[in-house]
C-alpha cells in the first residue's frame, strides 16, 4: 500500500520509512517544515493530492517529541502537536479521502503513577502533568474525535520510551552513550547523570516502527473495527537508568563512575514507568524482538564514530 508519512525527516520518521519499504510498501515522505509546515492545511491538501497519488494509509509522526522543549515553549507544542493533527485530518476530509491514520501519541499522558498501577494498560486513567503530556493528550483527543465524527479508521499509539541510532543526544540513552565514550577516550572524568534509580520501559525504535506498520496494515485490512482505537507500544520491562549506565560501561570496557548533576534531575520524576502491550500483541501478534543490549551497542558505536569524526575536523 502507499503510505504517506508526516515527520518523515525525524528520528522515528526515518526508521518508519525504512520499515515500510523493507516490507514492500510505497512511501511518500513529507518534506521538512521549510517546504511543508504541518499546520498548513492548504499545503497538506496539495501534498496529499500531488503527483504521488492518494494515500492508502497515513502515519502521522510529525510533532514536538521532547518534553523539555514543550516545557520551554508550550504554545509551540500545542500548535504543532494539536494543530498539526487537526490540519492533517481536515486536509484529508477536504479531499474526500478516508485512509487509516496512525497518530503517534505518548505514554506521558498517563502521568505519574504508583508501582501498584503497573504495568499500565490502555484503560488506566490519564493524568498529564506537564505541557508535553497535555499536548499529547489533546492530540489524542482530537484524533479520536476526528475518527468518530468523520469516519476515519484511527489508531492512536501511546508509545513508551524508545531509542536507537539517530536519536538526538538530548534523550537519555544516546546522551549516556556519548558520556561513556567521553570517559573511555579520557575526555571526561565521570558520567554525569540525573536520577539514576528511576526505572523506565525503553524499547528499540525499530521495534516501535514495526508495531506502527502492523497496526496500519491491520487498520487498512479492516481488522481493527470501525471505532478509533488507542494502543500501547511498550516492552513490558522496566530497568533503572543506573543499569543502562552499567551496561554501556561494560560494553565500553570501563568502570562506571557516575557523578550526579542536579541540573539533570526532573521534578516529580515517577520512580517507575512500565507499559502493558498485550492489546498490541492481540491485534497484530507484535512482541519486541530487539534486545536492549543491541540498542546500547548501536548507540555506543554511533557515539564513538561521532567522537572520532569530531577529532578529525
Amino acid at each position: 500500500m502507499r503510505v504517506f508519512v508526516t515527520g518523515a525527516i525525524g528520528f522515528v520518521g526515518g526508521w518508519m520509512q525504512r520499515e515500510l519499504v523493507a516490507a514492500g510498501h510505497e512511501v511518500v515522505g513529507a518534506p521538512g517544515p521549510d517546504e511543508l509546515e504541518i499546520t498548513d492545511r492548504a499545503g497538506l491538501v496539495r501534498w496529499f493530492s500531488g503527483p504521488n497519488g492518494h494515500p492508502d494509509a497515513v502515519a502521522h509522526l510529525a510533532g514536538m517529541a521532547f518534553a523539555p522543549d514543550a516545557g520551554s515553549d508550550p504554545t509551540e507544542a500545542f500548535r504543532v502537536n494539536v494543530g498539526g493533527t487537526i490540519a492533517v485530518f481536515e486536509a484529508l476530509r477536504e479531499l474526500g479521502y478516508r485512509p487509516p491514520v496512525l497518530v503517534s501519541g505518548s505514554s506521558d499522558v498517563y502521568g505519574a503513577v504508583g508501582r501498584e498501577d503497573l504495568p499500565l494498560s490502555e484503560s488506566a486513567p490519564l493524568n498529564p502533568r506537564e505541557p508535553y503530556a497535555y499536548s499529547k493528550a489533546a492530540q489524542e483527543a482530537v484524533a479520536v474525535e476526528a475518527g468518530a465524527r468523520w469516519g476515519f479508521p484511527v489508531v492512536v499509539t501511546r508509545a513508551f520510551n524508545h531509542s536507537g541510532p539517530g536519536q538526538r543526544p538530548v534523550f537519555v540513552l544516546p546522551a549516556l552513550a556519548r558520556r561513556v565514550v567521553a570517559v573511555r577516550r579520557g575526555e571526561a572524568p565521570a558520567i554525569v547523570a540525573g536520577n539514576v534509580d528511576v526505572r523506565r520501559d525503553i524499547g528499540d525504535v525499530r521495534d516501535v516502527v514495526r508495531a506502527y506498520r502492523l497496526l496500519l496494515v491491520s487498520a487498512a485490512g479492516g481488522h481493527l473495527g470501525s471505532a478509533p482505537i488507542v494502543v500501547n507500544v511498550a516492552t513490558g520491562q522496566a530497568d533503572s537508568i543506573r543499569s543502562f549506565i552499567e551496561r554501556l560501561c561494560a560494553l565500553a570496557g570501563i568502570a562506571p563512575v557516575v557523578q550526579l548533576d542536579p541540573a539533570l534531575l526532573r521534578e516529580n520524576d515517577p520512580p517507575e514507568i512500565c507499559g502493558d502491550a498485550s492489546l498490541l500483541a492481540q491485534l497484530t501478534g507484535w512482541h519486541p524482538e530487539i534486545p536492549i543490549e543491541r540498542t546500547l551497542v548501536d548507540l555506543l558505536a554511533e557515539a564513538e564514530a561521532e567522537a572520532r569524526a569530531s577529532k578529525t575536523h
